[in-house]
């Protein structure tokens, strides 16, 4: 099994390339990756892969397949996408679509420097997280029956803010089902995290949607009043004030700003009774909508957005540019191979590979290229080219050499034959580069140095004889670049960005 270590910038898993680590949690690590198609087509996604601590651990390697077979089924604008799951060298790997944003947790932390969570934004990302996770719950199957998914792991980590302002559930790799054939939690089992468990959930009962009803009216609590609700010094005081009859702080106390209408419904949906909470994620949304109606201004998606941006964007920007220059120095690489590539398969004869080609070849690809600039012709690493020719190709020119030596005599003595014959002279013109066959082996070489139009065209030119007569026939060749990249060209210096938490 592949560790974490082993796993390196450029890497490939299937059609995926690895380009910067972003996050690491207790059951798996997360890389940015292209998407490599025909025809150059790329695209940024997430992959997700297993830590080697676990992966051997039957039950885990279950949650983790168990999560793409549920998660891929759900589509909705705010759940994250599944878009394939491979194993390749041992290491188990599922794609996700990519987000270009941020874990509430940590827009939360961010924000605290600031004063307030803003109440607006707060109900306007709960509300969209209610959307996504009633969709999840309403999953059915082929027989179009609910499956009875329960998400059993919401909490801040696991919900995505875009910097576009979109919010993404994520993570179902605890998730429960009833009808899809998934992993069930016996008596006594206990999955998710402590501080958001429903009380069912902490003391190991049956489970439903209302647990993760639960579980995200404890992050609307800590998004409205900086606090958690039942939080104790250890998890296991927490989870004794979750199952226990102490009555929380009333919501208000903690921030005036908080309308009557909201406190209602953060109190409703933190009753420990189910049968007193929310029924659904849509009941929910419904309820968190209509208090913002009537007390608070309305927010739009964008809002969301640039108050993300305003608290994460230098993060945000440190990240997109650390995506940016993998894909750089993988262009850079993938070129260098290609040089490489063309090199090998040189099987005639091959001219000195110009500095000039290279920089074409950047030129056309892009490679090398910043974002939002026009490609560059790296003129520095250009004087690392090797433009001599190789041993091989000296010899495969002397042997072309001969050959065609031996084919001018044959023109030469068929025409002085049809010229005594028949008194008639078909006209022969020789390039220079070809008119002596005598020349020396330094002499070729020199020639093949300095002028490499002169190779070019390959044998002398022959103008046809007559019709009555035969012409000599002359092989024609193609041209192939001899010389590669000596090495891989690209900046160094290069430092990732902070790892941030996604909370798996």
């Amino acid at each position: 099994m592949k560790t974490l270590k082993d796993i390196r910038p450029g890497q490939t898993v299937g059609r995926y390339e690895f380009l910067v680590p972003i996050a690491q949690g207790g059951m798996a690590a997360v890389w940015a990756a292209r998407q490599r198609g025909s025809r150059g087509f790329s695209k940024t996604v997430a992959v997700k892969t297993m830590l080697p601590s676990i992966s051997d651990d039957p039950r885990f390697e279950q949650m983790f397949l168990d999560e793409a077979r549920i998660a891929s089924r759900i589509r909705h604008p705010n759940v994250a996408e599944i878009l394939d799951l491979g194993e390749q060298d041992d290491v188990l790997y599922l794609v996700m679509e990519w987000v270009d944003g941020e874990p509430l947790s940590s827009v939360r932390y961010a924000a605290v420097e600031n004063g307030p969570f803003p109440l607006p934004i707060a109900v306007k990302i709960i509300s969209d997280a209610c959307s996504g996770l009633h969709a999840a719950h309403e999953l059915i199957d082929e027989e179009n029956k609910l499956v009875g998914l329960v998400h059993r792991d919401i909490s801040p980590q696991n919900i995505l803010i875009g910097y576009d302002g979109v919010v993404k559930l994520v993570d179902f790799g605890v998730a429960k089902t009833a009808g899809l054939g998934g992993e069930t939690t016996h008596a006594g089992q206990v999955k998710g995290k402590p501080p958001y468990m429903s009380p069912e959930q902490a003391l190991g009962k049956p489970v439903d949607r209302r647990t993760d009803l639960f579980a995200l009216g404890i992050v609307l609590y800590q998004l409205t009043t900086g606090r958690h609700p039942m939080r104790g010094e250890t998890d296991v005081i927490t989870l004794h004030n979750i199952v226990s009859n102490i009555p929380i702080v009333v919501p208000s106390q903690l921030n005036d700003a908080i309308p009557a209408q909201l406190e209602l419904v953060i109190t409703k949906a933190l009753q420990r009774d189910p049968d007193a909470r929310f029924q659904s994620a849509r009941e929910f949304e419904l309820a968190l909508e209509q208090a913002a109606h009537e007390t608070l201004p309305r927010v739009r998606t964008e809002e969301v957005g640039e108050f993300v941006t305003q608290l994460l964007g230098p993060h945000g920007e440190d990240r997109r540019a650390a995506v940016r220059e993998s894909i750089r120095l993988a262009d850079e690489r993938g070129l260098a191979a290609r040089f490489r590539a063309r090199e090998e398969e040189a099987t005639w004869v091959g001219a000195p590979l110009a500095s000039t080609d290279v920089a074409s070849e950047f030129s056309r690809t892009g490679a090398g290229a910043e974002p939002g600039r026009s490609p560059q012709p790296w003129a520095n690493d250009l004087t690392q080219v090797d433009t001599s020719v190789p041993p091989r190709v000296v010899t495969r020119m002397t042997l072309w050499l001969g050959i065609s030596a031996g084919i001018l005599l044959g023109a030469l003595t068929f025409w002085a034959i049809s010229r005594s014959s028949s008194n008639r002279h078909p006209t022969i013109a020789i390039s220079p580069v070809m008119s002596s066959g005598t020349a020396s082996h330094s002499d070729k070489d020199a020639q093949v140095g300095s002028n490499e139009a002169a190779f070019d065209g390959g044998l002398a030119e022959i103008r046809p004889p007559p019709a009555h007569s035969a012409a000599a026939a002359v092989p024609s060749t193609r041209r192939k670049p001899t010389n590669g990249v000596s090495r891989p060209m690209g900046r160094s210096g290069f430092k990732l960005p902070p790892v941030s938490n996604p909370g798996f």
